[in-house]
This record gives structure tokens, C-alpha cells and sequence, in this order.
């Protein structure tokens, strides 16, 4: 195996790796909830899914989102809002890690302190977020609230608070608390120059790489590596 493959195979194993884990971390935000009136709950593991697509791209951000919310409603017993779970939270990470892939793809400044790239991520993020709430509106009304429109209307305003809560905590921590750059230093560390072989640009199953394709051209020096040591 040729040093180039090993490192596309470390490259795809990290992502996996990292995937998990904040899947993982979706459903323990999850459980920290409060429930509503109306059914349902507040909670924040919209926060995780906005970071890992942010992190990982708009697939692996999917993933972490309808994997990792639909295990919190599992384990909180909220069985009936599992498969609307599945769709609503894949929805919302698919929305953010593909806006971000077209914002990195258009900016002219690849610097990660970005003021104009953070305002876009964070537009992003309350769009996703309104989706969510949205698509809860929509299950409540159609399918799970007995008093048909009443429990969704009432749910609306508190999941759009969660999801706009969540959108601007998740921009702080990537850009003011440098958990990009962190996470960006980790994961391109040792990893060649160019990642993406052709067939995977042309495949939207690994629209993610789009991402990492761009944070390249940001891959801080060894110099830099070295901080973190």
C-alpha cells in the first residue's frame, strides 16, 4: 500500500472516528432536556449536529444528527417522534454542512477569522435550526399531537429558541473558542497536501471532503503542529 493510500485510509478512519464520537456526544446533549407541555422536549444536542456538520461536512453531519438524536428519543422513551427525529436532525446537519461547503467555496478569504464566513455560518445555523422547528410543527400537526395543530403551534417558538440557542453557542465555540482551528490542526496533521482523489469530488456521498478539500489550503505549519504537543 502506497503512503498516499494509507494516509486516505488514516483520513476516512478519523472521520469515522470523529463521527461517532459526536454522535455519541448528540445524544448525551439530547438527554439533557426539558420536557414540554405539549410533548416533546428542549434540549440542546441541536448544538452537536451544527458543529460536526461544520467539522465534517454535510453527509457525516447528517449522520451525526439522525443517528445521534434518534438514540435520545429512544432512550427517553419518545418512540413515536423516533422516525421524524431520523429525517428532521439528518435535514438540519444536511442544511448546514451544505451551506457551508458552498460558503467556503466562494469565499475569497480562506482565513478561518473570516468576520464575513462567521456571519454566514451563523445565518446558517438559525436557518437549519428553523427547519427543525418547522418539521416538529409539521409532525405535531399532522401526526402526533391528539389536539391536532395545538400541541405544534405551541412547540414552534420553543424549538426555534433551541435551535437559535444552539446555532450561536455552536458559532462561539468554533470561532471565538478556536474549536475549529483545534479541531482543523488534529485532523490535517500528517495528511498529504491533496486528500480528495476525482472520483469522490464527483460523488455527494462524500460531499464532506469538500470541506476538508478547502481547509487545506489552511493546514497551519509545523511550527504550529508543534503547540499542540
Amino acid at each position: 500500500m502506497s503512503t498516499k493510500s494509507s494516509k486516505q485510509t488514516s483520513a476516512k478512519t478519523r472521520t469515522l472516528v470523529f463521527t461517532a464520537i459526536l454522535a455519541a456526544l448528540t445524544t448525551a446533549f439530547t438527554l439533557i432536556s426539558i420536557p414540554l407541555p405539549f410533548g416533546g422536549y428542549f434540549n440542546f444536542g441541536d448544538l452537536v449536529i451544527f458543529i460536526a456538520a461544520i467539522l465534517l461536512g454535510p453527509v457525516y453531519g447528517a449522520i451525526v444528527g439522525g443517528i445521534g438524536a434518534t438514540l435520545g428519543d429512544l432512550i427517553l422513551g419518545y418512540i413515536f417522534y423516533m422516525p421524524f427525529t431520523l429525517v428532521i436532525k439528518a435535514i438540519e446537519g444536511l442544511i448546514v454542512g451544505f451551506l457551508y461547503v458552498l460558503i467556503k467555496k466562494f469565499s475569497k478569504d480562506k482565513n478561518s477569522k473570516n468576520v464575513l464566513e462567521i456571519i454566514f455560518v451563523t445565518l446558517a445555523n438559525l436557518l437549519a435550526g428553523f427547519v427543525m422547528a418547522l418539521g416538529y410543527f409539521l409532525a405535531e400537526g399532522l401526526l402526533l399531537s391528539e389536539d391536532h395543530w395545538v400541541g405544534g403551534i405551541a412547540q414552534l417558538p420553543l424549538n426555534t429558541l433551541q435551535g437559535a440557542i444552539s446555532a450561536l453557542v455552536a458559532v462561539a465555540l468554533l470561532y471565538a473558542f478556536q474549536l475549529k482551528r483545534v479541531f482543523d490542526r488534529y485532523f490535517y496533521k500528517n495528511l498529504p497536501s491533496k486528500q480528495i482523489d476525482s472520483q469522490e469530488q464527483h460523488d455527494f456521498n462524500d460531499a464532506a471532503s469538500a470541506t476538508v478539500e478547502d481547509n487545506f489550503d489552511d493546514k497551519p505549519s509545523n511550527d504550529d503542529n508543534s503547540l499542540l504537543k
